[in-house]
């Protein structure tokens, strides 16, 4: 047996060139879902299948929902309808939803037909009508909840039956009434530990952490992360329990979520499986989805050469000026991405919100005013030793960088934040965006105190 620790994909190659199939089963079945799946995306669609294949149908259907969209498709292409429902009825009801979604409408239709498990049916219809990004569209349908006029002595054999048909591990125990709505939340050890004939409404904790079906789901996994739960419960609109996010589902929305502001912040519009699609050397998506902003850039852009343009005797009437535009534009840019950075990160972890907005634009912009003092005077000291016979640029020079940072600083802060009020994700406001208006903003900041201060001065 090869070690698991020691494993790479010239392992698998290897053993493919080799033809002993009987081993390379053995190889595959005894690896870690999550590693399959990522070395199967390092090598072709016809080894991928063929190692698919000797996969144990329990660990095949982890690694199918381990893959990335596009590998998913390629795979399920190659098997019949029969051939997939068995993979299907083996997933968690959340991760067979999803793989469902990506799939054409007839096909979802013909293999939901073919299942015979009418609770299977049920879960999987009831969680492709949920948005996908929503608390409905990640939750898992496995979930162990009593009745709170339940006593001990029936609780602990129900959720021994109830967890032997579960696919996933469940920690958490909740207490629902009558109508199915939840009203508390109770421990194993509490139930372990009880009289038999307790009511298991006299143990639950009332107190509990819940989000709706609707809830957006970076919303449901910041809270889940926040309250440091394994679990996090989702109701309907009526309070009824429908299923529940677990800690590695909040996981998986927190990093597609952070990729999203990733890309958005250099302006690339991505969404759904799009990441899959750019990382894949898709020539044409990747175009698609850098252009729009690349436009936006160089349309602001125009403007800035429009003002150099409106400017043009001041700078060949002072040429020395014409050499620090670079420096301001970078060091205004850079300082208006540090904010952008701040707000949009404390945005999406709750820690700012439009409440407390005043209080954080007064002190980015206090942080501004003593950057751009400090940045201002070094460059005018700068601007001194390079200039020794014109003092008068370097004063211009230090005022300029000060009143452009302040401003940087203003608009990185400003514009993020009024984003997340328009309910527009604030990562679309870094990047080209406040760049590209920096740039304007800095030239023509710049040029002005040259134009009307240089007479001044000298």
């Amino acid at each position: 047996m090869v070690e698991q620790q020691t494993l790479c994909v010239g392992d698998l190659e290897a053993l493919l060139k080799s033809g002993d199939r009987q081993q390379l089963r053995l190889f595959l079945n005894e690896q870690y879902p999550a590693d399959l799946a990522e070395w199967f995306s390092e090598i072709d669609k016809a080894c991928r299948l063929a190692c698919f294949r000797l996969l144990d149908l329990d660990n095949a259907s982890a690694v199918l929902a381990e893959l990335e969209p596009e590998n998913q498709r390629d795979l399920l292409k190659e098997f019949g309808d029969l051939g997939i429902v068995p993979l299907i009825s083996r997933m968690s009801p959340d991760d067979a939803a999803d793989l469902l979604s990506e799939l054409p409408q007839d096909k979802v239709r013909s293999i939901i037909s073919q299942m015979t498990d009418p609770e299977v049916v049920q879960d999987l219809e009831e969680l492709m009508t949920f948005k996908e990004d929503s608390a409905g569209g990640i939750m898992s349908t496995d979930y162990l909840a009593l009745n709170s006029k339940m006593l001990v002595q029936e609780a602990l054999p129900y959720l021994r039956e109830m967890y032997e048909d579960f696919e996933e591990d469940v920690y958490d125990v909740y207490v629902v009434d009558e109508q199915e709505r939840l009203v508390g939340r109770v421990t194993l050890k509490e139930l372990l530990t009880a009289p038999p004939e307790q009511l298991v409404e006299g143990l639950m904790d009332t107190n509990i952490v819940k989000v709706s079906t609707e809830t957006d789901q970076e919303e449901a996994a910041e809270k889940l992360s926040r309250y440091d739960l394994l679990s996090l419960p989702v109701v309907d609109s009526e309070g009824r329990l429908r299923g529940i996010i677990t800690a590695d589902d909040a996981f998986d929305v927190l990093e597609e979520e952070a990729t999203e502001d990733i890309y958005q912040s250099s302006g690339i519009d991505i969404t759904g499986e799009a990441e899959s699609e750019t990382l894949s050397y898709n020539v044409p998506f990747s175009f698609r989805a850098r252009l729009p902003w690349l436009i936006v850039t160089l349309l602001i852009e125009t403007v800035s050469a429009t003002v150099i343009t409106r400017f043009d005797a001041v700078i060949k009437q002072t040429i020395a000026a014409a050499s620090f535009m670079p420096l301001l534009s970078g060091v205004t840019g850079s300082v208006a991405t540090q904010s952008t950075c701040i707000i949009v990160r404390g945005t999406a972890t709750g820690h700012i919100n439009w409440r407390a907005a005043w209080r954080n634009l007064i002190h980015e912009v206090k942080v501004g005013v003593l950057l751009g003092m400090a940045c201002g005077a070094l460059i005018s000291l700068i601007s001194m030793l390079f200039h020794q016979g014109n003092h008068s640029l370097g004063i211009i020079v230090g005022i300029s960088l000060f009143v452009t940072m302040t401003v940087g600083v203003l608009v990185g802060t400003l514009i993020p934040m009024i984003f997340h009020r328009l309910g527009i994700d604030p990562a679309h406001a870094s990047g080209p965006l406040i760049t590209s208006l920096l740039d304007v903003s800095t030239v023509t900041i710049y040029l002005s105190c040259v134009h009307n201060l240089i007479s001044y001065l000298t």
